[in-house]
């Protein structure tokens, strides 16, 4: 049974990598998850915040926040770049 889903996966993952934009796609996803997992683990690990005053911990979300919200807006820039060089591609 192990087998199947292993087979299965490696099928279904080839087939996305036969296409360009899945293939992009993809390695996309998996930056992200791998991304993740890196924080969470980071996370988990440190000691980090673990001696901050409650304001402390305030002031930490806030920049945590905004860290993201920076992070949401370059990562859709880089998309939009992506698909504007993409169009230019197939136009040529």
């Amino acid at each position: 049974m192990l087998k199947i889903i292993i087979f299965a996966a490696v099928v279904g993952i080839a087939a996305l990598l036969s296409f360009r934009s899945s293939r992009e796609w993809l390695l996309e996803e998996v930056k992200a998850l791998s991304d993740a997992l890196l924080l969470r683990f980071l996370g988990s690990t440190s000691q980090f915040g673990s001696e901050l005053t409650r304001d402390g911990l305030d002031e930490q979300k806030m920049w945590r926040e905004r860290r993201l919200r920076d992070l949401r807006g370059l990562a859709l820039r880089s998309k939009q770049k992506q698909r504007q060089s993409m169009k230019q591609a197939k136009e040529e």
